[in-house]
Order: C-alpha cells, then structure tokens, then sequence
C-alpha cells in the first residue's frame, strides 16, 4: 500500500524481566514482515496497532509470547522491496531468530498499476501488464518463502491474503478489479502450499463492500475493526493448528 508517511518501527520484548513476574511460557518468537498492513497503517496515514499488533497481544496474554517486532514491515514496500530487504544482515538476524513469521506482500505490486480516470471517476489498468505482474509476484513470493525457510527452518510461515479495498467505488466499476484481486490471492495461495506456508484468507470477511472496515473513501488501508478481522482470520488458523 502507499508510501506516505515514515514507519515508525516496533520492537517490542515480553518477559520476566519486563512484567516483574515469575518465568512464564513464554516461547514464540515473532516476526511480522511485508507492507503497511503488516506496519499498521490507519485509512488517515499514521502507523498505529495494525494486525500483526492484535495477534502479538494476544499471545502475550496467553503467555506465548517470547519477543516481537514488526521492523521489517515498510509502508509501499513490493515483492522486490522485500526480496532485496532479506539480502540485508539486519533482516537476516531477525528473521533467523523468529519461530514465527507473517508476511504481507504482492498488494502493491498489483495497484501500482491501477489508476482512477478522474474524468469518469473509474478505475483503469492495462491487461496485459496485470497478467505480467501477477507472474512476477508468483515468481518472487517464492524466492522469498524459500529464502525464508532457509534462514528460519523451524518458523511457521503465514502468508496472508488481502481483502477488497475499494469499497466506496460503484457496483459497477468494482467487477473487473475484484477478478485481479481475487488473482492475487488465488497466486498467493498457491506458492504458499508449494512453499509449505499457511494462506491466511480474509477476503471473505470484507467482501466488496466493507466500507465499515475501510471507511476512507481516498484510502485503501483498514481500521481497528478491519484489522481485528485480519488477526481473527491468523489466529482460527494459528490455534487449530
């Protein structure tokens, strides 16, 4: 998603030392990686708890909860953002640590290519060069589970899908860009099964009409609502694993 504004980054670290308590279970290291979902950015351009936040929190209150950061989540980051990001040592110390790894990537990818027609108010894209793209983010996303489980063997992976996020347009000017958005989970899905991933789907809990979840009609990012639902959505899969 855009890029307007600095990420503020979170580390945050639970434990005996930190709540004064004694030594609780807390064993799961986790790492939040990708774009401004996985930062937690609002619809009005700040970063704030987003839902790699929610599903942190809650393993902390279930005492899960060994170390958490969301560093290497970047606002506008693409596929190849993140790709060239995990050739860094930074990331790579991160990430080698973490048992537990989200990731939100290819969204940006995709509307980089979407333009709104301020003449007619609809939304535009080249065909072509959506297909183009989508092959791209297949080919990348598999680049990058496959680095990620080479430096993390042990980590379980969680690729989470994206939802719809123009809501506020015409029924019928949402059709055709909510087949590409349904492309773009359908490719996420599937490099995640051959990458040995988890797909975390969430499209179903927005639909093409959330404008409860992303009510800035000039935004595309949720709010506390929309990304509770994204952390439910991780969290059925998380705990009936």
């Amino acid at each position: 998603m855009k890029k307007n504004i600095a990420l503020i980054a979170t580390l945050i670290l639970f434990g005996t030392a930190a709540c004064g308590q004694e030594e609780i279970d807390s064993s799961v290291a986790y790492v939040a990686l990708g774009d401004s979902l996985a930062a937690g950015q609002t619809p009005y351009s700040e970063i704030d708890a987003g839902y790699a936040d929610i599903i942190a929190e809650e393993l902390e209150n279930k005492e899960q909860l060994a170390r958490y950061t969301k560093d290497l989540a970047v606002p506008g980051y693409t596929t190849e953002d993140i790709l060239q990001q995990l050739d860094s040592k930074e990331a790579q110390e991160t990430v080698q640590s973490a048992d537990l790894i989200t990731i939100s990537a290819g969204a940006n990818d995709l509307l980089r290519l979407v333009r709104l027609n301020p003449a007619n108010g609809e939304v535009e894209f080249d065909e072509v060069q959506v297909e183009a793209e989508l092959g791209n983010i297949r080919s990348n996303m598999d680049t990058m589970l496959a680095n990620l489980k080479t430096q993390a063997p042990e980590a379980h992976i969680y690729v989470m899908g994206y939802y719809f996020p123009f809501p506020h347009l015409q029924e019928e000017q949402k059709a055709e860009l909510a087949v590409k958005l349904d492309q773009l989970n359908e490719t996420l899905e599937q490099v995640a099964e051959q990458q040995d991933a988890d797909f975390i789907p969430v499209d179903d809990v927005f639909g093409n009409d959330a404008t409860d979840k992303l009510p800035n009609a000039s935004d595309i990012h949720p709010n506390n609502e929309g990304y509770a639902a994204m952390a439910d959505a991780f969290l059925e899969r998380y705990e009936s694993q």
